[in-house]
């Protein structure tokens, strides 16, 4: 395979791992605290002998190196439910699951047959002295306030430990809408520029007009770098057949 073709492929990798990307997107653009990926492309240099002299250039290769976490605030959705809690502000909910401490934005909540707050998936969702809420059965005066405070007709329960990190785009998306921390990057409690919403979510980040028009213009890229190396290929299998009739 000459160089040509495999300038291509790399493209046409780059390309599909971008498709990949949007469709996800797209498929959790009504997933409650879904934030959009992104795919991060650069151009790989390679000096060949070919490449070498007057007139001569390096080639260029197509490097997918990795992708970045849009965290831009999704919309407030208000639903009523008194488990579902919003976040306005740069912070995340934690929960303690079987793999450790992990973070979302996703604040879909309900009780466990114990009486704790737990996620859909049955996380624990933790408390700041790092315990999970315990509700009384019979409690049915459920608040929580724009400060994180869980109370009840008995009184206080707890706060919702809400955290903020340094650098976010150093948070691992480990599924959908939940995230793992890596050591070096600082955590701290949320300030006060964070608000608890109980009632509402917060909706997917994701555009689907936007991720749409990327997706046919993604798709429309992959079929013309796939309609060259065709061509590609049926130049050399010209120049082969022309030779041999020479020969």
């Amino acid at each position: 395979m000459d160089n040509t073709n495999y300038i291509a492929l790399s493209r046409q990798m780059a390309l599909w791992k971008q498709m990949d990307i949007i469709s996800n997107n797209m498929a959790n653009m009504n997933t409650a605290g879904f934030k959009q990926d992104e795919a991060l492309f650069t151009s790989y240099m390679v000096q060949t002998e070919d490449a070498k002299g007057i007139g001569s250039a390096p080639l260029y290769f197509t490097e997918d190196f990795g992708s970045f976490q849009n965290f831009a605030e999704g919309a407030i959705m208000d639903t009523g439910n008194t488990f579902d809690v919003a976040i306005k502000g740069d912070a995340f909910f934690c929960l303690e699951t079987k793999a450790g401490e992990m973070y979302t934005r996703k604040g879909q909540f309900s009780l466990s047959s114990e009486g704790m707050l737990v996620t859909s998936d049955g996380d624990i969702v933790l408390s700041q002295n790092n315990e999970p809420l315990f509700f009384a059965p019979g409690e049915t005066e459920i608040t929580i306030t724009e400060t994180g405070d869980v109370m009840t007709e008995n009184g206080v329960i707890g706060r919702l430990k809400l955290a903020t990190f340094a650098d976010n785009q150093k948070l691992l998306k480990v599924a959908g809408t939940m995230f793992e921390n890596v050591d070096g990057n600082a955590m701290e409690v949320a300030n006060d520029n964070v608000v608890v919403i109980q009632g509402a979510v917060e909706k997917s980040n994701v555009n689907a007009i936007e991720e749409m028009t990327r997706l046919i213009n993604v798709q429309r890229s992959y079929e013309y770098v796939q309609q060259m190396i065709d061509e590609e290929h049926e130049r050399l299998s010209n120049t082969i057949s022309t030779y041999a009739q020479l020969a």
